[in-house]
């Protein structure tokens, strides 16, 4: 029987399991490889992700987990197709595809993905009235209302938004580049007054360079016509429901791709700048620091 390792770690037990891991049943990734079962470890509460960051800055693009499996793990979260090939969006069990013109379909669940977090969505609080300048004011806001610094947590903000600035990258054909250089030429658009609801996931700091630590959001349109990863926002009067995800659920790929990356070649850095750079001032400053010697 082929068995892929799960990490699983639990938060807020009355024994807590730190960084266990485990040996699980698993089915067959899209690749040839294997992810494991994901009904196997689903527990309460529990974010579940498939792949790691990492391994996805570093080029690891192809396939992974079928996109039928990852919505046995929830109904909420956020992600990327084979091949890089645009946004994945999960709301309320529906899966939508965010292309790399800012457009939506529903995914083709045949595909697969190469890294993704989803959980299922039940609110165990909310935040309201919420109002947000930009997308770095929101952000701020969360760290100071959200009950708990050190728990993940699944979001979402149903609003009228006065403007919404997002991006999306093509499809990635073989050899690979590493991800912040694919990013250099995603596309980025902007809307105003457009409603629709961001759908976000927050990783505490000590996720370290598994998740992207921070905030990370996509948002997808009421008209369910228009949607991305996003660079910037400012809404007012919203609220925000939230659920806080007791257990963090890793399925660890198999294939030769994830075998073979270096997690030496991406930092904390690296996934910061690849997550939030927002305009291309930014991403032409990173690019001269990143080629500044580090000091001795």
């Amino acid at each position: 029987m082929l068995v892929a390792l799960g990490l699983l770690v639990h938060l807020g037990c009355a024994e807590p399991v730190r960084n266990s891991i485990k040996t699980l049943p698993t089915s067959q990734t899209q690749n040839g490889g294997s992810a494991a079962g994901s009904a196997s470890v689903t527990v309460g509460d529990a974010l579940v992700q498939y792949s790691l960051i990492t391994a996805l800055a570093a080029g690891d693009y192809d396939q992974g987990m079928p996109l039928r499996e990852l919505l046995k793990s929830g109904d909420f979260g956020l992600g990327t197709f084979d091949r890089l090939d645009g946004e994945l969006i999960l709301l309320d069990g529906q899966m939508f595809q965010a292309l790399a013109d800012g457009k939506i379909r529903p995914a083709d669940l045949s595909g697969g993905t190469p890294f993704a977090s989803v959980t299922f969505f039940e609110a165990d609080g909310e935040i309201a009235p919420l109002s947000a300048a930009s997308l770095e004011d929101l952000d701020e806001q969360l760290d100071r209302k959200l009950p708990r610094r050190n728990t993940p947590y699944a979001m979402r903000i149903e609003a009228e938004l006065s403007e919404v600035t997002l991006r999306s990258v093509p499809a990635q054909s073989p050899p690979f580049q590493p991800l912040v250089e694919v990013v250099k030429q995603q596309s980025t658009w902007s809307r105003e007054n457009v409603r629709g609801t961001l759908i976000g996931l927050c990783y505490p700091k000590w996720v370290g360079t598994l998740n992207v630590a921070g905030y990370h959001w996509h948002f997808l349109s009421d008209d369910q016509k228009f949607g991305g990863h996003v660079l910037n926002c400012a809404f007012e009067r919203a609220s925000l429901g939230y659920d806080e995800c007791t257990s963090l659920v890793i399925h660890v790929p198999t294939s030769e791709a994830f075998e073979n990356f270096d997690d030496k070649q991406v930092g904390e850095k690296d996934i910061d700048r690849i997550e939030r750079l927002r305009t291309p001032a930014e991403r032409s400053s990173a690019e001269r620091t990143r080629a500044e010697p580090s000091p001795q």
